[in-house]
């Protein structure tokens, strides 16, 4: 990956190269984005400038030397990743995952899409329905890939995606190389919340915040992409919050529109039409969800409440409707008042925070088409 590649960013990217032509890079970088943002790719491109042989200060790596082709590749001896896995039968029988196991699904990943979610990873993996970590015996694993020297002589890169997902005693134990490096080695946290990763971790590191990918930038990259036409692309550019890995899962067949809106109409449908056994038989599609996706559930339908809120009150143009939901949202507005929303999002949020805290999901989602029904039908009575 080349600078010139990398969406959006263009100032930060020229603080990066005047960073390293000036020798001021530092040990430990920490780059803060949204998830989809693209930290990856840039980090990538920094990695790359750094260690081409052939770079033309202050402006790029060469991208054909073979140390640039290996960085390419995510191949090269001397740059490492670290990313949150958990148990999947490529994990092995000693229940300690590694990301070591899942290097080839990470490199692919990264190939099919460099600006890729969480959401994204996880699926690749086969770990859907769970949540990756970074354990101790993975910090392990840095520190004995670290104590080796440099292959080919240009320093050692440890990426670590996400670090906010290690355990304390992981964190605790990388804790002593990143206060006291060894020479020409070099860290890249990654992370979507840095307020989650221990103090004296953030304060050694020298933090750059990402911003969002202007509309226009975003838009003919989509277009490419996801073989959209410029009016969709248009809309998917402005609504994903300028996050490139946001707008291409929107797009795509798996998007959280496509799963979860069916879902959320034949419960909302239910509900106005009085069939609440109906609405209760219908949670048996957001049961099979599993715990992770339960919460993605909940959260779509609020932001879908949102959308028919603000059709219903004319504000079209900042609803940030997408164009599969137009129907559901023009239908739902039109019946429901603007008493029901603040309730039904109260429910929501209340059942997105029970499934978070292990709440048997059968009961959270009984309550919830329980409350969406009342609020639905004790209006029709008034």
């Amino acid at each position: 990956m080349q600078f010139k590649e990398v969406l959006g960013n263009r100032n930060l990217i020229a603080r990066l190269l005047r960073m390293v032509d000036s020798g001021r890079t530092g040990h430990s970088l920490m780059l803060v984005e949204r998830d989809g943002y693209g930290a990856l790719p840039l980090a990538m491109a920094l990695v790359q400038y750094m260690m081409c042989p052939c770079r033309r200060p202050g402006e790029d790596s060469c991208g054909v030397c073979p140390t640039c082709r290996k960085i390419a590749e995510m191949v090269h001896p001397d740059v490492h990743f670290v990313f949150p896995v958990n148990v999947t039968s490529k994990s092995g029988s000693s229940g300690k995952p590694l990301s070591a196991s899942f290097l080839q699904e990470w490199r692919q990943l990264y190939k099919d899409n460099p600006y890729f979610t969480e959401r994204d990873l996880y699926a690749r993996l086969g770990i859907a329905d769970k949540v990756g970590t970074i354990s101790v015996a993975e910090a392990r694993g840095i520190l004995d890939a670290l104590s080796l020297k440099p292959y080919e002589g240009k320093g050692k890169f440890m990426t670590v995606w996400l670090p906010e997902r290690m355990n304390a005693e992981a964190a605790n134990r990388l804790l002593k190389i990143v206060e006291e490096p060894m020479p020409d080695t070099y860290f890249i946290f990654i992370t979507h919340a840095p307020e989650r990763i221990i103090a004296t971790i953030r304060s050694r590191s020298r933090q750059i915040r990402l911003c969002p990918v202007a509309p226009q930038e975003l838009a003919p990259m989509l277009e490419v992409r996801a073989g959209l036409s410029p009016q969709e692309a248009t809309v998917y550019a402005r609504i994903s919050g300028g996050s490139p890995g946001a707008a291409l899962d929107m797009a795509g067949e798996a998007s959280s529109a496509s799963v979860y809106l069916p879902m959320a109409s034949q419960m909302l449908e239910s509900a106005v039409s009085g069939d609440l056994v109906g609405l209760l038989e219908g949670n048996d599609a957001v049961l099979a969800l599993g715990r992770e996706r339960q919460k993605e559930f909940c959260l779509y339908m609020e932001s879908l409440l949102r959308k028919m809120m603000m059709h219903g009150r004319g504000l079209d143009a900042v609803s940030d409707t997408l164009p599969q939901e137009d129907g559901a949202v023009d239908r739902f507005s039109r019946v429901f008042s603007g008493a029901f929303y603040e309730k039904a999002f109260n429910a929501l949020e209340e059942a997105r925070s029970m499934v978070e805290a292990n709440v048997n999901a059968k009961m959270v989602f009984c309550h919830l088409a329980n409350v969406l029904f009342a609020l639905v039908n004790f209006r029709k009575k008034q």
